[in-house]
């Protein structure tokens, strides 16, 4: 069983510029379109850069999530060191965000490197590529588009970081 959080992070609402130092907020709020398709769309354009190494391709998934119970303990930090990755809510589901500012050690808790977001279910994320965050912590069982890297190469580094007994709240 896993131990209770001793630490909480509060969620703070997911915008561009709170989150410009981990990605991109990938969102049509606020961002410059153009008319398409005879007047039967509307583009937005470059709203996440995604990033491959040149021994990769980018890829489009689909991940089936499950809800997290609450209160959640987070417990592994990863990160791809060979791409980004971007994370789209397609059922409007919010979600929650974890990244770290810094590499976590699993034995010395950095709480101050810690940052919590909470999605509105309108928003997407692009992590960079290297950019320490935590597996999706889906608030509602959904599906998610996924875009990264796939091809030769290890691009999914993890910690284990459950011992530091940090939690989220929302």
């Amino acid at each position: 069983m896993n131990p209770s959080p001793r630490v909480f992070l509060q969620a703070e609402p997911l915008t561009p510029d709170a989150f410009a130092p981990f990605g991109q907020v990938i969102e049509r709020n606020g961002r410059h379109s153009h008319v398409i398709n005879d007047g039967s769309s509307r583009r937005y354009d470059d709203l996440a850069q995604l990033e491959a190494d040149r021994d990769g391709r980018l890829a489009l998934s689909i991940f089936q999530a499950t809800t997290r119970l609450s209160p959640f303990l987070l417990n592994t930090m990863e990160r791809h060191p060979l791409g980004s990755q971007a994370f789209f809510p397609l059922q409007g589901q919010a979600f929650l965000i974890a990244v770290s500012a810094r590499a976590p050690d699993p034995d010395h808790p950095d709480i101050g490197s810690l940052r919590a977001f909470l999605s509105n279910g309108l928003q997407g994320v692009n992590f960079r590529k290297d950019v320490w965050h935590h597996p999706l912590i889906a608030l509602s069982d959904g599906d998610f588009l996924v875009a990264d890297r796939l091809g030769p190469g290890n691009n999914c580094e993890e910690i284990d970081i459950a011992r530091w007994q940090v939690g989220i709240r929302h």
